[in-house]
């Protein structure tokens, strides 16, 4: 017979780990990073691979131990893309570790990686959305005496596709990409 642990023994880490593999329907990998920011903890990344029917999906867990004075809500970040690269899952867990405390990670932000993001993909910069995955909750419970965490998608772009979102507009400029916005081998727009 296999006991599971009691909720009030549960890390803030393991409840959010728990909330995500329900949403997800399967088990993750979870990789940890140390901080680059001195006196805030681990940053955390809850890889789930590829398979037929999902693209990978990687979520944050650290970004929301840090807020700044523009932040509307603590924030974890997410990312799916149609590739079994691991490249793309720890850039998650990169970028949650070195841009927390400074970026907001608002709707609409751009950000600027200043080279591939993997080696199979020339998309090298990002633009922060709301995700559309189903069944993700709003906000996701991490088991601390808050009000939650809400997820960002991190997806990735061209650079020259800042200019397009600009023109544009980004509801517009999703719904150009929309078909292809898992695919690190899509054309421009």
């Amino acid at each position: 017979m296999a006991f599971s642990k009691p909720g009030f023994l549960k890390s803030p880490l393991e409840h959010y780990r728990d909330s995500m593999e329900s949403v997800m329907g399967k088990k993750s990998a979870v990789f940890r990073e140390k901080s680059v920011k001195k006196g805030l903890p681990f940053v955390y990344t809850l890889v789930f691979n590829q398979d037929t029917s999902e693209p990978l999906c990687t979520f944050s867990y650290g970004a929301s131990f840090a807020v700044t004075p523009d932040q509307k809500e603590k924030v974890e970040l997410m990312l799916q893309m149609d590739s079994e690269d691991m490249a793309w899952a720890h850039v998650v867990g990169y970028l949650a570790n070195q841009l927390r405390g400074d970026c907001p990670f608002n709707p609409g932000e751009i950000i600027r990686f200043g080279q591939k993001i993997s080696q199979e993909s020339n998309l090298n910069t990002f633009v922060l959305v709301t995700p559309d995955l189903a069944g993700l909750p709003k906000p996701v419970y991490d088991g601390k005496k808050s009000t939650g965490v809400h997820i960002m998608q991190l997806l990735p772009i061209y650079e020259e596709e800042v200019l397009s979102i600009a023109k544009l507009g980004l509801p517009q400029f999703l719904a150009l990409i929309n078909p292809h916005k898992t695919n690190p081998f899509r054309k421009s727009f």
